[in-house]
């Protein structure tokens, strides 16, 4: 007779989540024998896909899934948290708890939250025990072209000696751009686009 305790049932479910394999290894003699190997199971299947900024990225859901390989002897539910699910703001991403698809629901600002670290959980559906230990899934906003530089301040002043020679150093201005740093649409092209008094251009 053998009783099912919470304990043994635990220790079931860990078992059904390790993996078993043979390999064959041939001894001095020439004769073969198989040993068995017991390692911990395989990572969590993953994918994610980066999110634009500004656009409507539900047309891709959905843009990650995950997915257990206890799911093949257990009944999983699996479940996400962090910012942009159960912290502000709220509600961006969303798990389908029996599939572990991922779907979001609203425009991403990348210079609010330029990744977003979703945690991802599979537990048991009935005992509601872990079946893994936490999984860290990043969704990357990219970049779009939707700040304009702004300069440091309003107004720049500098000086220059009368009869200096050409390319003689006047002032430094300066500006900054909010998108993705060391990107394209961050570079920053400065012009002058009129001179007082008006005529022949003085300074480049």
């Amino acid at each position: 007779h053998y009783t099912l305790t919470s304990r043994n049932f635990f220790l079931l479910l860990l078992k059904l989540c390790i993996e078993v394999f043979q390999v064959k290894e041939w001894n001095g003699n020439g004769t073969a024998r198989w040993k068995t190997f017991r390692r911990q199971k395989r990572e969590w299947i993953k994918f994610a896909a980066a999110c634009r900024e500004g656009e409507d990225n539900s047309k891709r859901n959905p843009i990650a899934r995950i997915r257990s390989d206890c799911e093949e002897n257990n009944p999983v539910t699996y479940s996400i948290s962090g910012v942009g699910i159960d912290r502000a703001p709220y509600g961006i991403f969303v798990v389908n708890p029996r599939t572990g698809e991922i779907n979001i629901t609203s425009i991403v600002d990348r210079e609010v939250t330029p990744v977003f670290v979703i945690r991802c959980f599979a537990k048991h559906s009935v005992t509601g025990m872990d079946l893994e230990p936490p999984l860290e899934l990043r969704v990357r906003v990219l970049d779009i072209n939707d700040n304009p530089p702004i300069f440091a301040q309003s107004v720049f002043t500098g000086s220059v000696e009368e009869c200096s020679m050409d390319n003689t150093l006047v002032m430094k201005i300066i500006a900054s751009d909010a998108d993705e740093p060391n990107h394209l649409n961050s570079k920053i092209a400065f012009k002058i686009e009129s001179q007082e008094p008006s005529g022949q251009p003085m300074f480049i």
